[in-house]
């Protein structure tokens, strides 16, 4: 009988867990990246808006260490969603670059959120004016993990140079901009949605140009890596800088586990397209959502939940 008995117990604490996960009246958690950057501010508006919009369902933005982390998180059940740009969600799913071997066929998109354009902010006076320049010189793309680093070792293997010899010191955006302040570094990478804040900010307080990524340099990679694509800043855009500024973006996603129920990715989606006029208000990254753009250069599939509801706006036009 006491055999019976621990079954039984055991039989329902099994049920009552296996439910835990995504059901209502709890916190889902987004990850976004480190404090101070576009995805930052993004997610957490992203977070704050859904919640707003949905009276069972509570999301809370958090700091993390940028799309590959979240990638981890995800997978270690830290975070419920997560954000991260295409070229690192397609790298994970496939298998490739850092996920050698150990590809996430399980990641899901559920839309795109807005477009990150790289800057490579220099010194004025470093004399920094090529990508060979930067040898030798103390910078900083990104955190360990994050995926500026990656993209910044594209773009140095498309210009021709070895990016081990550009000593980086491996910190997030508002570290870099105090480290580039007090001239311990002469350059950093910002990636966000243009003007990009702390971008912005320095230009005010000190010197700066940009490292352009342009020519024939974007040309190939833009042709040889579905995941960018080229941008051109306009003049005037950051003080100090009277021309335009040739870059490439990638896009950032919202994505989870395939796991996900498709009424919460349906919910979720439907909450930010059908009010995504109101939503474009809150943030400059945001201004050119659509449902129209939601779904390219994604790296990943989209969840069965987001494609339901994509396919029912796709009947309504």
């Amino acid at each position: 009988m006491k055999k019976v008995k621990l079954f039984i117990i055991t039989f329902v604490l099994l049920i009552s867990f296996a439910g835990i996960g995504f059901c209502e009246n709890r916190t889902y958690a987004l990850g976004t990246a480190g404090a101070g950057g576009t995805f930052n501010y993004v997610g957490s508006v992203v977070a704050n808006f859904v919640t707003e919009k949905l009276d069972d369902f509570d999301m809370r933005a958090i700091t993390t260490g940028g799309s590959n982390v979240n990638v981890r998180l995800l997978k270690e059940g830290e975070i419920d969603f997560g954000m991260a740009n295409g070229l690192s969600l397609y790298l994970a799913y496939e298998g490739k670059g850092i996920w050698e071997g150990k590809a996430q066929k399980n990641l899901r998109a559920l839309t795109r959120t807005h477009a990150a354009a790289i800057h490579y902010i220099v010194d004025a006076n470093s004399g920094i004016k090529t990508f060979k320049d930067l040898i030798g010189k103390k910078g900083n793309t990104d955190v360990v993990g994050g995926t500026t680093r990656l993209i910044h070792e594209d773009i140095c293997k498309y210009a021709g140079v070895d990016n081990k010899l550009i000593p980086e010191v491996n910190v997030d955006y508002v570290q870099a901009l105090d480290l580039f302040r007090d001239n311990h570094i002469q350059w950093f990478m910002a990636s966000g949605s243009v003007p990009e804040a702390n971008v912005t900010e320095i230009a005010f307080t000190r010197n700066i140009d940009n490292l352009d990524v342009g020519g024939e340099l974007r040309d190939r990679m833009v042709k040889e890596i579905p995941y960018y694509f080229p941008v051109t800043i306009p003049s005037g855009t950051y003080k100090g800088i009277d021309r335009p500024i040739e870059t490439i973006v990638t896009v950032v996603a919202i994505f989870c586990d395939e796991s996900v129920p498709d009424d919460i990715a349906y919910k979720l989606t439907k909450a930010i397209h059908d009010n995504v006029d109101e939503l474009r208000k809150l943030h400059v990254g945001l201004s050119d959502l659509s449902v129209d753009n939601a779904a390219g250069g994604l790296g990943i599939p989209l969840h069965p939940g987001s494609i339901k509801y994509f396919n029912e706006v796709a009947k309504k036009k």
